[in-house]
Order: structure tokens, then C-alpha cells, then sequence
């Protein structure tokens, strides 16, 4: 991160670990009680459509750095230097 926020490294995708954590944490429940987890798209592997609910990535660059990984909680401001 610190890579873009210096303009050496134009973007990167953001994979939140919250939210694929929640994610996961919430198909093992469904599974332990006997429920079929939430899906909200099939992928087809080359055999069968295979039932999926992918988790939201963000983009993150120089204009939404901040708001991506500072104002999100995800990481504290004071483990980047300037900042925009």
C-alpha cells in the first residue's frame, strides 16, 4: 500500500479478509445445520455449474487508497506516511 501511496506501484485489488472470513464462517453454519449456504452465481469448471457467492474485492489506487484501507478500518493511518 505505502507502494502506491508513493506512486511506485499504480494499484492493487484488496481482498478483505472480514469479509471472506464472514463469508466462509457463514457456508460452515449453513453446512452444520443442514442448509445450503448462500450463492449468488455459478461457475462452470469444465463439468458442472458449481454454486458460488464470491466475495467483493476492491481496486485499490492512489484516488481511493485512503477510503480503501484507512476509513474502511482495515488498516490504521499511522502505518503509512503521507497519506492523501
Amino acid at each position: 500500500m505505502q507502494y502506491i501511496i508513493d506512486g511506485k506501484q499504480s494499484m492493487t485489488v484488496l481482498k478483505d479478509v472480514r469479509t471472506l472470513v464472514a463469508d466462509a464462517i457463514a457456508a460452515a453454519v449453513a453446512y452444520l445445520e443442514g442448509t445450503t449456504p448462500e450463492k449468488t452465481t455459478t461457475y462452470n469448471n469444465g463439468a458442472v455449474d458449481v454454486p458460488a457467492k464470491p466475495s467483493a474485492i476492491v481496486t485499490v489506487t492512489k484516488d481511493n487508497v485512503k477510503a480503501a484501507i484507512v476509513d474502511s478500518g482495515y488498516y490504521p493511518a499511522s502505518d503509512f506516511t503521507n497519506l492523501p
